[in-house]
């Protein structure tokens, strides 16, 4: 594991197990270190996890940060586009799963955009929407969405 080290002008690994962010530490010493770490669950607490949750409305979406301008798409279009942006973040950045509450409503909020094809529309509003149908679908794959469901 460390033979790659040796091959980098400057090693990243100090930088990296001092920052600031947790989250970062942590895939750090698990994926560059192989060190044993708590559960994922844990980065689940950290502040910056908590401050995005308290943001989710009782329907499971967040609602957008930018200014809307529904002459060009609803609110709930804006909110589905900030709902798809912090899903990711949550699973990306923290690997949050379907095992954490605000990640299974999230996914029915998502899911109440899903056509009968399939796809997902309403972030271009009724316009087939390839990129996001397939974007929101990897994220609930990767929050394990498919073991809640099976």
């Amino acid at each position: 594991m460390e033979a790659w080290r040796r091959r980098l002008v400057f090693d990243p690994l100090p930088p990296l197990i001092a920052a600031e962010s947790g989250a970062i530490r942590y895939y750090a010493r698990r994926d560059l270190l192989g060190e044993s770490v708590p559960s994922i669950a844990s980065l689940w607490e950290l502040n910056q996890v908590r401050r995005l949750l308290r943001k989710q409305k009782d329907n499971g979406s967040w609602p957008y940060r930018g200014a809307r301008r529904t002459y060009l798409r609803s609110a709930e279009s804006y909110d589905q586009l900030e709902t798809y942006r912090t899903v990711g973040e949550l699973v990306e950045k923290f690997g949050m799963t379907c095992d954490h509450s605000a990640v299974r409503i999230a996914a029915d909020y998502l899911f109440s955009h899903q056509t009968d094809e399939g796809d997902f529309r309403g972030i271009y509003g009724t316009q087939y929407s390839p990129n996001y149908s397939a974007a929101i679908i990897e994220l609930l794959i990767k929050a394990s969405y498919a073991a809640m469901t099976g």
